[in-house]
């Protein structure tokens, strides 16, 4: 285990620096990491290849992390369902631009993709966006979420 330990912490520490900006929150990221892969371990599960198994893991702590910090900040319970105010956060962002590479293998229909990139990449607002597609904004807020739900589902790890 020490051996994982030495050969991994330095890239995970770097990339939780990249996702959080933020010397404390990138160690307790990379230090949650290795206690899950610790644990992971300590259950005598056979692994194929660690290297997937340890990225994985650090992927979901910071999905779990980002989150929480979202419903701490807004003080909203983070819900899955569409209620129509769906607020996003700095940190939602950060997390959809990480997977804007891959946007275009997910079968997002033309108007999510759209929808999905300009409030993503170019930071529009909703608003904005309902202005250059056409549509109205409770459209827009639901090609916002149907994107979201079908790049979540793609994502997801079981």
């Amino acid at each position: 285990m020490d051996a994982v330990y030495d050969k991994y912490y330095d890239l995970i520490y770097n990339w939780a620096i990249k996702k959080t900006n933020n010397k404390e929150d990138a160690e307790d990221l990379t230090n949650s990491t290795f206690l899950a892969i610790f644990e992971y371990f300590n259950r005598n599960i056979n692994v194929d290849k660690i290297e997937n198994l340890i990225w994985k893991i650090a992927h979901n702590i910071w999905s779990t992390k980002a989150k929480n910090y979202i419903k701490e900040k807004t003080n909203v319970e983070y819900n899955d369902e569409y209620h129509g105010n769906y607020s996003e956060d700095f940190l939602d962002k950060i997390i959809y631009r990480d997977i804007i590479n891959s946007i275009d293998s997910i079968g997002l229909t033309e108007k999510e993709r759209k929808s999905f990139k300009l409030y993503y990449i170019n930071d529009l607002s909703i608003k904005e966006i309902s202005n250059i597609l056409g549509t109205t904004e409770n459209n827009i807020k639901y090609y916002l979420y149907s994107s979201r739900k079908k790049i979540r589902e793609e994502f997801t790890y079981e």
